[in-house]
């Protein structure tokens, strides 16, 4: 059924392409589609004022944020509006992407069109695109589908090296289309005190010693994130305070609200998984370790690449006894793992990508 729907879907893109075919690019007009909006914010507030017309297609809730900023206008994603995304692609010279978009696998873009990929993390220890053991290669036609998406993208933004390694082998990308500006949404790191504001937050939520931020990734067939029992961690590890939060999936009432570049800022520790934020963590120098109870599912499931087999076992545990045991025997000797990771992350990044658009709206 779900293969049925996605082909009445791409059926209904065609016959709009067709529809918008003869709309002419203006130069001006910019699309961006939001699915993390910690990705493309940055750029969105940077283009603000340069006279673009600047289309935002996203969830509803995004709406009243967007609604605040100038000659922005805002489209709520969802198959119902595809009319009104097709018509604004049609148009635009520069289409700005967080992650993968099945309407793009469908949409014909014009010769005279950009379409730039942000991705929405800092780097990758697991599988995705065409190396996600849930991707079955013998279907020609799946595959051809997902190749289709990948195939529209024209560049992608990178931190480091090694994330350029996982897009050519995940999504089939070639030296060319990589852009080593470092990622927008890690711009802010660099213009801060990340010690001074550690402390401002500390003393704003009333923490005194240290702080553990577990920050586990999705797991694949909407298995639920396992938690870690805040009052016996902090009964053995008595000076630390620890802090959850889950995957927005599988969030529960009872883990902080707070967002998660405060929480990675607060942190002395960073407590996760297979989720890049390991790799964020090493851009403010601090330390991961990770806590991966299902670590032969997960690689079975979805699949952990190179870079994630190459962490020391003596940054894993593999049950909250012995996650509390690594902590409280590791002291100082936890080293930020991923620094090669952002060879390219400055604080200019973000300026770099938006000339890298003004540059392409001038072609």
């Amino acid at each position: 059924m779900r293969q049925v729907i996605k082909k009445i879907y791409m059926l209904i893109v065609g016959i709009l392409n067709i529809i918008f075919a003869k709309n002419k690019i203006n130069n001006n007009n910019i699309v961006i589609m939001i699915t993390f909006s910690e990705d493309v914010m940055p750029i969105i507030k940077s283009l603000m004022n340069k006279n673009y017309n600047i289309t935002v297609i996203a969830k509803p809730e995004l709406s009243e944020t967007v609604k605040t900023f100038e000659q922005v206008s805002f489209i709520p994603a969802g198959n119902k509006q595809i009319f009104k995304h097709i018509r604004a692609l049609s148009s635009a010279k520069v289409i700005v992407i967080d992650t993968y978009y099945l309407m793009l696998g469908g949409y014909k873009k014009k010769r005279q069109q950009t379409i730039i990929q942000t991705w929405h993390a800092a780097g990758a220890l697991k599988n995705f695109g065409l190396t996600d053991h849930q991707v079955d290669l013998s279907n020609t036609t799946q595959v051809k589908q997902y190749r289709r998406v990948y195939q529209a993208t024209d560049y992608y933004l990178v931190g480091g090296e090694p994330m350029a390694q996982c897009f050519k082998q995940s999504f089939e990308a070639r030296d060319n289309q990589i852009l080593p500006t470092g990622l927008p949404r890690l711009s802010a790191y660099n213009e801060m005190d990340i010690k001074q504001q550690q402390q401002q937050l500390k003393s704003e939520h009333h923490i005194e010693g240290k702080v553990a931020v577990y920050l586990p990734t999705y797991r694949e067939k909407q298995k639920a994130n396992r938690h870690i029992n805040k009052e016996k961690f902090e009964q053995q590890l008595t000076d630390y305070t620890l802090l959850n939060k889950l995957h927005p999936a599988v969030a529960s009432d009872s883990q902080t609200t707070l967002d998660i570049q405060s929480l990675m800022i607060m942190a002395d520790i960073i407590i996760t998984d297979y989720s890049s934020l390991a790799i964020e963590a090493s851009l403010l120098n601090k330390p991961a370790i990770f806590y991966v109870y299902d670590e032969d599912d997960y690689d079975m499931d979805r699949g952990l690449n190179q870079f994630y087999k190459d962490i020391p076992n003596t940054y894993k545990a593999f049950s909250e006894d012995e996650l509390i045991k690594l902590i409280q025997k590791g002291g100082t000797q936890f080293q930020p793992l991923f620094k090669e990771w952002h060879q390219f992350n400055t604080q200019h990044s973000t300026e770099d990508v938006i000339h890298f658009i003004e540059e392409e709206t001038k072609k």
